[in-house]
């Protein structure tokens, strides 16, 4: 008799799913990719191996499926702040200071993002280029989208210009001593500011 799979057997196996991805990025973010293994994440979850390996491949696998989840939830959060102001100016304003703000609140996160991601093999750091160009397509659109409101004469640079000043400024700011450091939402609105004034016209 052939194995059927029901509702409830697959909202197992994407539970179990779940927990391991959610112990997988809580220790890449905390320890980092090469300090990680297979083992720590099976204990952290409380799994087992066989179950780590019938939803990931190897630890590689598992890393590129939290950096495509963390991808994801950070193109979310840039949208929801862009759409929710009135102006295409204010919505990247909103869109830099809300993502630097989750990943300041979030340093394991941010580590995975933008140190562990970087030069790890080609499969991962095309993950980790493909989640820096949907962000540079996404200010793009901005500033296409409001050309009399830029004074910008090639967007997609520009937009990849302003990505990476923000990566930047939060790997800098994540760097310094946290007592010394100005606090994060100084930050994000200076990040911003400098940003728009590059751009607006």
């Amino acid at each position: 008799m052939a194995y059927r799979k029901t509702p409830a057997t697959e909202a197992r196996k994407d539970a179990r799913r779940r927990t391991i991805l959610d112990a997988a990025t809580r220790l890449f973010g905390a320890q980092g990719y090469h300090s990680t293994t297979v083992p720590m994440i099976v204990a952290e979850s409380d799994s087992s191996v066989g179950s780590f390996y019938a939803h990931f491949r190897n630890k590689e696998d598992a890393f590129a499926a939290v950096l495509e989840e963390l991808g994801e939830k950070v193109t979310q959060l840039m949208d929801r702040a862009r759409v929710s102001q009135p102006d295409a100016l204010r919505g990247l304003q909103c869109a830099v200071e809300s993502l630097f703000l989750f990943l300041a609140d979030n340093p394991g996160d941010a580590r995975i993002l933008i140190v562990e991601s970087s030069g790890l093999s080609p499969r991962l750091e095309r993950v980790r280029r493909t989640i820096l160009r949907r962000h540079a397509e996404q200010v793009c659109q901005t500033l296409e989208s409001a050309p009399g409101a830029f004074s910008v004469s090639a967007p997609a640079i520009a937009a990849r210009c302003l990505v990476g000043a923000v990566f930047e400024s939060l790997c800098s700011w994540l760097e310094e001593n946290p007592t010394d450091r100005q606090s994060a939402a100084e930050v994000a609105r200076a990040v911003a500011d400098y940003n728009s004034r590059a751009i607006r016209c």
